[in-house]
């Protein structure tokens, strides 16, 4: 993307390929997006809330880094710590004979 101009009314021109369009309105490329929609936007000069986009993401990186969703996901990893010694030890258990689960 290039900075072309400020205008008097505090708006900034700029220009950018497809993709960083398409970047710009949450996808990964411009195959991401319809063709006839690019087409209609520029034909019409559309004008992108990209703030609205922005802070939308925002939000979202918020929740997951500020809520009970990274706590969740840091228990977890923990128990998985925990138990792939374990597992790992009965796997052997079994594989000689000594342990054989799910039978008295």
């Amino acid at each position: 993307m290039k900075i072309i101009a400020q205008t008097p009314n505090e708006r900034v021109l700029v220009s950018l390929t497809d993709n960083e369009l398409a970047n710009l309105l949450g996808e990964y490329s411009r195959y991401d997006v319809k063709r006839e929609f690019m087409e209609h936007a520029i034909k019409n000069e559309t004008e992108i809330e990209i703030s609205d986009i922005y802070q939308k993401h925002r939000l979202i990186a918020d929740m997951q880094k500020n809520s009970e969703y990274e706590s969740a996901r840091h228990q977890l990893e923990k128990l998985l710590r925990a138990l792939t010694p374990i597992e790992n030890k009965i796997a052997k258990l079994s594989k000689c004979g000594g342990v054989v689960l799910g039978k008295k």
